[in-house]
């Protein structure tokens, strides 16, 4: 047979595409013309094949496809195109725009676990013995012990690792856990470039800064939870507890008088100036945990500019908060504010994966891997915060997988970020996506047990037909994580 690649023309493709089509990889119509759609969808149904990506159709690639088609129901199959057709119907619609997108803003009030966020952190708090819970089954050669302060695990690449997601992922990392009352916490990470550290995030990073702060404030004042603190603008105008910003942050909830939509990145860069003398900044403290020596993160976020704001040429910028602040608790003064050098907010989806990892399995870390001085009505702030992301792609992912009414006791943490214009790094714009999720599988009694961290970056251009596509394969993306969790792939 003749090899199909990128330029070539005929029935030959069109029957090809119908393929891709029919599994899920390509979506859109079969035109007979090799595109460079077309070709990532090949390298992606590749991908999933156990084949080499390389773009081309030989013989290999075309009998894997035909058995993939012939199996009942087909498989592998991807998401991509039943979600990617239902977007652009909806969008045809009217229903999204660049400051709306389908599964990036589903928000907490669209998610089946709303009600469950209360519960969260009595849920991770909670050690069920493995008689009533099951862990996920993890081999004795393959899982291990969670990694010590500072240093960097093992993680699994290549054919064993993430290579199974579309080449749109540019970075990713995957933890996933296993764990009861009765057995210490084992790991296994798996990763596609998980260590490259000059590559933004976005705001996905801006819960690191806030868990810094929990462990200084722990440090100083044991048993004063972070929740009981406010943070007051040092010329007294405005003052917020420390709990309504962080969660602020993580929403981005419209506040008072900031009618740009900048709040959230203000607040962020706020809680990394919240610092006492002697105390490691949030990049010094990033690098000791996760034991990343290339991590930076000083820098503000997004086009907003400390020093513009407020503008006489920008009226609605407003930050009350701009002459200084500090952290009270019921005593006075518990942190104070300090200048910070500007480096950039580069850092890799290891270090995100491995900080919420921290704080959705504190409770199952031993005592020194887990977050320095931190206590647990401190985190649970964050934990409660964390769970209201507006970013809904594991709820995604269970609808599709038909797993919604299979799972129990779920906890869903998550921290999205996106951005679509390049800054002063020209491979800046993306998407990101941060989570921790934790549930209970009753297909089988006792129920299992599936637990899991990740960090995934697909990088973006302007536009909102690119940015619909982008967020419908992190859907998709998502999606394969999750049905691998449950079908106990990940070993």
């Amino acid at each position: 047979m003749a090899v199909l690649s990128q330029g070539s023309q005929g029935a030959e493709v069109e029957a090809l595409q119908q393929q891709l089509i029919r599994l899920g990889f390509l979506s859109g119509e079969a035109d007979g013309d090799f595109g460079p759609l077309t070709a990532r969808a090949l390298r992606d149904a590749q991908r999933r094949l156990g084949l080499e990506a390389s773009g081309a159709v030989e013989a290999a690639t075309a009998a894997a496809l035909a058995a993939a088609l012939a199996r009942q129901p087909p498989a592998p199959t991807s998401e991509f195109r039943t979600l990617h057709r239902q977007v652009m119907a909806e969008a045809a619609r009217g229903l999204y725009s660049s400051e709306k997108l389908p599964f990036l803003d589903r928000g907490l009030a669209m998610s089946p676990f709303r009600a469950d966020l209360p519960r969260y952190s009595n849920r991770l708090a909670d050690r069920v013995a493995a008689a009533e819970l099951r862990p996920y089954p993890a081999p004795a050669d393959a899982f291990s012990p969670y990694p010590g302060l500072g240093v960097v695990p093992p993680i699994v690449s290549g054919r064993g690792g993430l290579d199974f997601l579309s080449d749109a992922v540019a970075q990713a990392c995957v933890c996933i856990g296993s764990f009861a009352a009765d057995r210490p916490l084992r790991v296994r990470w798996f990763g596609r470039n998980a260590l490259e550290d000059n590559v933004q995030f976005w705001s996905a990073s801006k819960f690191v800064a806030p868990l810094m702060l929990v462990c200084h404030l722990n440090r100083r004042h044991p048993g004063l939870p972070i929740g009981a603190t406010i943070v007051r603008s040092l010329d007294g105008s405005r003052s917020e507890s420390f709990a309504v910003l962080f969660r602020d942050m993580i929403t981005y909830a419209a506040r008072e008088g900031e009618l740009d939509g900048g709040s959230s990145n203000r607040i962020a860069y706020m809680f990394k100036r919240l610092l006492n003398p002697g105390e490691p900044d949030v990049e010094t403290w990033l690098r000791s945990i996760t034991g990343n020596p290339a991590a930076q993160l000083l820098s503000w976020y997004g086009q907003w500019q400390p020093d513009r704001d407020p503008s006489p040429q920008d009226p609605p910028f407003f930050n009350p908060y701009a002459h200084g602040v500090e952290l009270r608790g019921p005593e006075g003064v518990l942190v104070g504010q300090r200048e910070l050098p500007r480096t950039r907010n580069w850092l890799s989806a290891y270090d995100l994966t491995r900080l919420l990892s921290m704080l959705g399995w504190h409770h199952a870390l031993p005592a020194d891997c887990r977050l320095p001085a931190a206590e647990w009505s401190s985190l649970a702030t964050l934990v409660e915060g964390l769970g209201q992301d507006t970013a809904r792609y594991i709820d995604v992912a269970l609808e599709r997988l038909g797993l919604l009414e299979a799972v129990a006791e779920p906890v869903i943490l998550s921290k999205m970020g996106y951005g679509d214009q390049a800054s002063d790094v020209p491979q800046a714009p993306a998407l990101t996506y941060v989570a921790f999720a934790s549930f209970r599988d009753r297909r089988t009694s006792p129920a299992r047990q599936r637990c899991f961290a990740l960090a995934l970056r697909i990088p973006t251009a302007p536009g909102l037909t690119t940015a619909l596509e982008h967020d419908t394969r992190m859907a998709a993306e998502v999606t394969e994580i999750v049905r691998r969790l449950f079908a106990e792939e990940w070993v």
